[in-house]
């Protein structure tokens, strides 16, 4: 039996530490593949990587399930680990893919902006990253000047920054920031985590903890006009020294604010200075104890928004008696609509990781699935065989010689299924020409006898 799936095609240049990732760019072309592999990869000199309107289309690839196996070290440069410019012309949009990396150590001493990555004019995809230990003056992981990036499933821990935004900040940026955990990060001036300036980003499904601000803005920051709408986001133990916990708007911004948890934050958890009209729908804002709205009427009652301990569990979960917890949080089934209506139907705000139904609830939503993420590959510890794998192409997925199992599953990261298929014969030739993206798919086989799980790397777009 074969099953259609498909991604465009094009050559694929393994990298090695020791090697150029930016010759291996440079002899690319838009549709190509350079998979960096398993290692620590230094550089010397200005920056680790410079991308252009020229290679616009390349997927730069590390590991998207292990991230931590690739790491781009920013020790021995004197600015970004990756600097993405298209002020001299070309265009960067999310076909120019960065995905499976660990960005280490990057500080931007040379110009101050985007320890890690600096883009300006450009619109990458960023995901399935973390940064850790990166500082700037500005920007301690990533600065976007302009364009509209897309930064998803990443991870941003322990960066700082001495002016604003120790994890991001955005200048006049349309950016999309979702699906992403901010931890421990430290701004010595604004925006523990998120800087906006004249910015009106998306910030959707994140956790913000442990963030310090030496003045505003414990976890995100908005000035001059920016107008974000932040959702479905935790924010808890974040402190600002001043004020703006949470989240900090100065100078007529207006964010929208709706289905968030905000709660044991430091100083006022929202402050608002200089006009603005933010709006707020759908939040827990809670046990912050120097104040939950401060300079601001207190919604509380009004647009579905409550005031009570949202009875968190441990990683961020909300405590439900379906679950095996003894109380359900009250920020269960309290949203406006149905997970559905935010593209949250594959999500679960419960420990047992069964995903959220009926109405939504607030909150940061986890997925997908861990569990499939740390299933080993190979026969000796999983009978689902799949090969060749990685593969730019088709694949052989070959079942156990004993055992009934009749229903092929393929999901993508998200934990969206995109495909589904009844399983006929051991061996099962499956087609990935027409996926869409490079990256990471999980496979299940299920039946009577259970099921087995596998992942499927794709090289190409």
């Amino acid at each position: 039996m074969t099953v259609i799936l498909a991604v465009i095609l094009g050559f694929t240049t393994p990298v090695y530490p020791g090697e150029s990732i930016q010759s291996a760019l440079d002899s690319s072309t838009s549709g190509d593949t350079v998979l960096v592999m398993p290692g620590i990869h230094y550089g010397n000199g200005v920056n680790l990587v410079t991308i252009t309107g020229d290679h616009n289309g390349i997927v730069l690839l590390g590991d998207s399930l292990e991230p931590s196996s690739v790491i781009l070290s920013g020790d021995s440069l004197s600015d970004s680990i990756i600097d993405m410019d298209c002020t001299t012309g070309g265009e960067i949009d999310t076909t120019m893919v960065i995905s499976g990396f660990t960005f280490m150590e990057g500080n931007a001493s040379l110009d101050a902006f985007g320890g890690a990555i600096h883009t300006k004019h450009c619109s990458p995809l960023i995901q399935y990253s973390g940064f850790v230990q990166c500082e700037a003056d500005n920007g301690g992981a990533i600065y976007s000047w302009k364009g509209a990036p897309v930064i998803r499933y990443c991870s941003f821990q322990s960066n700082q920054c001495l002016s604003a935004g120790a994890a991001v900040y955005l200048y006049t940026s349309s950016a999309t920031v979702i699906h992403s955990t901010f931890t421990d990060n430290v701004s010595w001036d604004d925006g523990g985590a998120v800087f906006c300036y004249h910015s009106s980003p998306v910030i959707f499904n994140c956790i913000f903890t442990g963030g310090y601000a030496h003045d505003d803005g414990g976890g995100v920051y908005c000035y001059a006009l920016s107008h974000p709408e932040i959702s479905f986001s935790t924010f808890f133990d974040n402190y600002a020294q001043n004020t703006g916990s949470a989240v900090y708007f100065r100078v007529s911004s207006s964010p929208e604010l709706h289905h968030n948890i905000v709660t044991a934050n430091s100083g006022p958890a929202f402050y608002i200075q200089d006009g603005g009209e933010p709006a707020f729908f759908y939040n827990c804002v809670w046990g912050n104890p120097d104040g939950n709205y401060g300079n601001l009427p207190d919604p509380t009652g009004t647009a579905g928004n409550i005031s009570a301990d949202p009875l968190l569990v441990e990683n961020f979960y909300l405590s439900q008696t379906a679950a095996g917890q003894t109380f359900d949080s009250p920020c269960v089934n309290s949203g406006g609509g149905i997970p559905e209506d935010y593209d949250l139907s594959f999500t679960w705000t419960r420990t047992d990781s069964v995903p959220d139904s009926a109405t939504v609830d607030m909150g940061y939503h986890h997925g997908p699935n861990t569990q499939w993420q740390s299933n080993p590959q190979g026969p000796e510890n999983n009978p689902l065989r799949v090969y060749p794998n990685p593969t730019p192409g088709s694949v052989t997925v070959l079942l156990p010689d004993s055992g009934n199992y009749n229903l092929l599953e393929i999901y993508d990261l998200s934990g969206r299924r995109i495909f589904t298929d009844t399983l006929l014969d051991r061996s099962t030739e499956v087609d990935l020409t027409e996926t869409g993206h490079s990256g990471i798919y999980l496979i299940r086989a299920s039946g009577e006898s259970g099921s087995l799980t596998g992942r499927i790397t794709v090289l190409n777009r």
